[in-house]
């Protein structure tokens, strides 16, 4: 089976600013738009699976939207909305068609763009939050969008009014709000809080408690506490803003193009509507309790303690100095684990510190004979490929020494891409029985293999850590602790867990590019259960999805994170 990451990176970088917005919802819970006034930024993922966030547009001029559903989308309406986008793509204006949650079916959408001929992406706002944002109530409403300042400029038909509308936009003669009344099919509004303001206590409370407090309280991982209904409405303009631009929950995973996964960290749609309208009611508060003082965290630094116990084994990394400012040189650090018997491991877990100058933590398990050798591990690959393929490789390798010179594995490995993907797996992670260790990041602490299955920690088996600091204005010192579960004395685990990496290492993103698309290889050679994605990238990193081609070329979806962000290094 081959796995493969097909990756997006962006050329620029995008400043994610907090917009504060403030708005008086209307007893139809769809919110008028006045002149001068800010609609707000957004982002929704459209019926191929792209995400499409306005901040990521504010090089464009204008971003016109018309609202889509199946089976009843005005022709003649359809038809003049093509043919401004024919005139005016080529000037900076960018075009989408958007279903108001009446269809949450992408393929069903995708099929009627198909039967009407037409290929633009459709904006899928399944919780109608947008549409309700952007004040849209009929099927033939267009708007006509301010990427860069988030305002809306036009709402109206979509003929001469909205061309009229752009052309005053691009010449930057007004940018004043115009609504002209239509007479189209009409938008139902439905869902969570669309007949009623959402209560605090019963409603809001607990959709914070179980998908927000537990890192926004005292002393956890967010920057402010979320832990009474005061601190809940001085926060609820970047509520709002949060949930409409899809920040967070952090690092989310389209939930409805992939298989279900743990550690999903998305809110439902009702969840959304829910804490969005509840703000856009001006965020009232009700009972005389209030769900959010005074809850209880388990008091162990270990999470998953409460499913396995105490660690048998806690790691003391010696305590690090991290000074108060400047930029700090990753460390390598060595740790014996004192091992005297080889143990076989079911989960490993790392407690940080001081959470705020902990950036990361990448551990790498030593066995005792030392770290794998390269050459080893291209000999190994290369002995995994087919004979017919594999013979010329050894004779240009063994060609090259004989004649005193150093192989071309460059160029081998271009040739042979699957070939450096297999040996640089085995340096990487790839070894059968080395256990998966957890490291760290933010949101990443945790590796838990299931049951009946783990990795040997060999007698004499050392830990290599590369840790990464970053300054927060006062000195500090950090220990931080890794705890170790093994299975019991004599129990060993039928299955083996263990990993591997896809690298490419010659990153070229062209000059002014701003979606350049890479692909990485990952062949899986044996009959294997695959158990956790980890999609990682770096600044430039924008959004990555996970596909299996098994043997008979078929080909499945795994997993899709629309909105990548660095902040957060998540194994799904």
């Amino acid at each position: 089976m081959l796995l493969h990451y097909s990756l997006r990176l962006r050329g620029k970088l995008v400043k994610k600013a907090l917009y504060i917005l403030t708005t008086t919802l209307l007893t139809s819970f769809t919110f008028a738009v006045f002149a001068g006034e800010r609609v707000g930024d957004f982002a929704l993922i459209d019926n191929q699976g792209t995400q499409h966030h306005m901040a990521w547009y504010d090089d464009q001029n204008a971003v016109v939207i018309l609202p889509q559903a199946v089976g009843a989308t005005d022709a003649s309406v359809l038809s003049a909305f093509e043919g401004l986008r024919e005139t005016y793509a080529s000037q900076g204006v960018v075009f989408f068609l958007m279903n108001p949650g009446m269809e949450t079916d992408r393929e069903a959408v995708s099929q009627d763009l198909i039967s009407l001929g037409v290929e633009l992406p459709v904006l899928m706002d399944d919780a109608q939050l947008v549409t309700e944002a952007l004040g849209v109530t009929r099927l033939d409403e267009a708007v006509v969008y301010n990427p860069k300042s988030f305002e809306l400029i036009y709402r109206g038909p979509a003929g001469s009014e909205l061309e009229a509308a752009l052309q005053r936009t691009l010449d930057g003669s007004d940018n004043s709000l115009v609504t002209i009344a239509t007479d189209g099919s009409e938008i139902k509004y439905t869902g969570a809080g669309a007949d009623r303001v959402p209560s605090y206590v019963a409603d809001v409370a607990p959709v914070i408690k179980e998908n927000c407090a537990n890192c926004h309280r005292e002393g956890g991982i967010a920057p402010f506490a979320m832990d009474s209904k005061l601190a809940l409405q001085g926060w609820s303009p970047m509520i709002r803003e949060v949930v409409m631009t899809k920040r967070m929950p952090p690092g989310q995973i389209d939930t409805k193009a992939s298989h279900k996964m743990k550690n999903q960290m998305n809110l439902s749609d009702a969840e959304m509507q829910t804490l969005v309208r509840w703000v856009n009611a001006g965020s009232p508060v009700d009972g005389d309790v209030d769900p959010l003082v005074g809850l209880q965290w388990p008091d162990t630094k270990w999470v998953i303690s409460e499913e396995l116990g105490e660690p048998d084994l806690i790691v003391k990394i010696p305590p690090q100095a991290v000074p108060a400012t400047g930029v700090l040189d990753y460390r390598d650090i060595p740790i014996d684990l004192g091992l005297t018997e080889d143990r076989w491991v079911r989960a490993s877990e790392v407690a940080p510190d001081k959470s705020d100058v902990l950036h990361h933590i990448i551990a790498t398990v030593v066995p005792p004979e030392g770290k794998p050798d390269f050459v080893q591990a291209f000999g190994r690959a290369l002995n995994s490929f087919p004979e017919e393929r594999a013979a010329p490789i050894r004779a240009e390798v063994f060609a090259a020494m004989a004649a005193g010179k150093q192989p071309n594995i460059e160029k081998i490995f271009e040739e042979n891409p699957e070939l450096e993907q297999l040996a640089l797996g085995q340096i990487l992670g790839g070894q059968d029985d080395i256990p998966q260790f957890g490291g760290y990041a933010p949101g990443n602490a945790v590796s838990v293999a299931p049951e009946g299955a783990g990795g040997l920690l060999k007698a004499g088996t050392t830990l290599s850590l590369q840790m990464h600091y970053t300054t927060s204005g006062r000195e500090v010192t950090d220990e931080t602790e890794i705890g170790i579960y093994f299975y019991p004395d004599g129990e060993v685990p039928e299955e083996r867990i263990t990993g591997g990496v896809a690298n490419d290492f010659d990153i070229e993103i062209p000059a002014f590019s701003k979606d350049h698309e890479m692909e990485l290889v990952t062949y899986i050679l044996n009959e294997s259960d695959l158990y956790s994605l980890m999609p990682h990238m770096h600044f430039r990193g924008k959004r990555m999805k996970f596909f299996a081609e098994y043997p008979d070329g078929s080909e499945e979806l795994l997993l899709s994170v629309p909105d990548y962000d660095f902040n957060w290094q998540l194994v799904h």
